[in-house]
């Protein structure tokens, strides 16, 4: 797994996740305390509008996804202010953090 891509010295710690993003047809709960959790499923529906809006005032995003909705959804969001802080395998899911460029994530907030 991979962790900490650089912070900003004036960075704001992160204690919790604001938005959790997982995919219930994979029935893997994310199991984090989060402000908001949004299921995949719906989010295609939608055509990714979630996604694509920057998911407004959000710090931090949390995800157990596959890699392809990894790719799709940090490429997106990396357009918007965010940048990647961790990520890493789990099975056949990746598991991801997306911080707004001002944010850092502490060590105690490590993936596992």
């Amino acid at each position: 797994m991979r962790r900490g891509f650089g912070a900003a010295p004036l960075a704001r710690a992160i204690p919790s996740v604001d938005v959790a993003l997982h995919d219930s047809r994979f029935g893997v709960p994310i199991a984090l305390a989060a402000t908001r959790s949004i299921d995949l499923v719906d989010e295609r529906r939608a055509h990714w509008a979630t996604i694509r809006t920057g998911l407004g005032r959000a710090r931090s995003v949390t995800g157990l996804t596959t890699w392809s909705d990894y790719v799709l959804i940090a490429h997106e969001l990396e357009r918007r202010g965010f940048r990647r802080a961790a990520e890493g395998r789990v099975g056949r899911l990746w598991r991801f953090t997306l911080l707004r460029q001002d944010q850092r994530i502490e060590r105690n907030d490590a993936l596992t």
